[in-house]
């Protein structure tokens, strides 16, 4: 959960910094296509930057030895830890609240432009829908298909609306603002969102106007059509609409003069913009370097190796000889136990004083025998440690080991216990 909310917190800071670039240097300029390029791009970054990994040339850290430390700083899970609440889930609960709050609203929305069509109607008209609808609304478009009010306006206006949709559908603007709106759910927390949003749309607004008065006809009388559209009417927000609230910043751009060709280079301050956010997501490259925590195999000459491999396959080969005789003796141990145990209960008087002592001499032996036992666990353990590299299968072995080492030390106490005169027998 921590790692989810640090990619919404850095996706977030993405959008904020390269929606700012956007705000101080190109919102006034009219190249309103580099505006539109510039401004997807800033959506497709902040959503891709932070799950990029690459190391940080300029960041190192160093640790020291082959223990835990290393393990975690190479991102090596420890099996036998246990990991603790997160105390982030509160957070993620409120977040996935929020955005399913605004991916209600987007539904709702759809769903309303649907009911739109169902109610009034489509007509084809040079290979778009067109939906004239009889109650009062602004002119707007999604994907192909243009709204228009019958009631709204003089039909001799409709051709200049309509060239203005047009512009819409045919740059595909409805995909812009549902990539806008999937951007909003995401980050609804990020009030920077917002303004982003609403800038792309009024460059989707720059465009349609600068395609519909190329279409002819007086600049004056498009602009006067503008301010009589922006009075009435309410915009359904997933729509391309030739309404809406920057009347003033639209009526500017009509007129204003091209930016100068250099400005075009404007945009490209992304690439730089996005160079060092990338390197400031860069993870530190991690340097082990040998310690008192490290755990050096030891290694053989080159001279002779196949001396040192032979040995290991002996070592193993005894080992498996001496658990499989162990385990045979135990079996006959615990036979002779069990046997041992029936004669007492059926024995007569003279007889109880001899069966006990045999029976204590079993289980003494049964004591030995699982102390031997331990003693070729250990023997397999530090075969096992000299020919292990990972730091983690090592600290397990080593913990392993202690544990195999606590108990014959409990064993032998038992021995110490009940041995004859208090004394442990030597190990065969």
């Amino acid at each position: 959960m921590n790692s989810f909310l640090l990619y919404l917190a850095k996706s977030g800071l993405c959008l904020a910094l390269l929606y700012g670039v956007y705000w101080l240097f190109l919102r006034r300029e009219t190249f309103f296509v580099l505006n539109r390029a510039y401004l997807l791009g800033t959506a497709a970054l902040s959503l891709i930057l932070p799950l990029i990994r690459v190391p940080s040339p300029f960041l190192t850290t160093v640790v020291m030895g082959g223990g835990p430390a290393a393990s975690a700083a190479l991102n090596v899970p420890a099996a036998a830890t246990q990991t603790p609440a997160d105390p982030c889930l509160a957070l993620v609960l409120i977040y996935l609240a929020g955005a399913a709050l605004f991916s209600t609203r987007f539904a709702l929305r759809l769903v309303g432009l649907v009911r739109a069509v169902l109610k009034c109607g489509t007509e084809r008209r040079d290979g778009f829908h067109v939906v004239v609808c009889d109650h009062p609304g602004e002119p707007f478009s999604f994907f192909n298909v243009i709204f228009l009010d019958r009631s709204r306006g003089p039909a001799r206006d409709w051709r200049r609306i309509l060239a203005h949709e047009l512009a819409h559908v045919r740059q595909f603007h409805t995909l812009d603002i549902l990539l806008s709106e999937c951007l909003a759910i995401i980050q609804w927390f990020n009030p920077f969102v917002w303004p982003y949003r609403d800038s792309l749309r009024e460059t989707h607004e720059y465009l349609a106007d600068r395609a519909a008065v190329a279409q002819g006809g007086s600049l004056a009388g498009y602009q006067l059509l503008i301010l009589e559209q922006s009075v009435g009417g309410n915009l359904l927000g997933l729509a391309s609409s030739f309404r809406t609230s920057q009347v003033k910043r639209r009526l500017q751009m009509l007129t204003k003069k091209k930016s100068k060709g250099w400005t075009r280079v404007k945009p490209l301050l992304i690439l730089p913009l996005g160079a060092a956010l990338l390197l400031a997501f860069a993870e530190a490259k991690v340097v082990v370097q040998p310690g008192p925590e490290a755990v050096v195999p030891q290694t053989q000459p080159a001279s002779n190796p196949p001396a040192q491999e032979k040995s290991e396959e002996e070592m193993i080969k005894a080992l498996k000889e001496k658990s499989a005789k162990l385990a045979q003796m135990k079996e006959e141990n615990a036979a002779q136990i069990t046997k041992l145990k029936a004669a007492l209960e059926n024995s007569t008087d003279g007889d109880k004083a001899r069966l006990t002592e045999e029976l204590k001499a079993a289980k003494i032996t049964s004591l030995e025998l699982d102390r031997k036992g331990f003693g070729l666990e250990m023997k397999k353990l530090e075969l096992a440690l000299n020919k292990e590299t990972d730091p983690v299968k090592i600290e397990l072995l080593k913990k392993k080991g202690a544990e195999l080492k606590a108990k014959d030390e409990e064993y032998a106490q038992k021995l110490a216990q009940v041995k004859p005169n208090g004394t442990e027998a030597k190990k065969k």
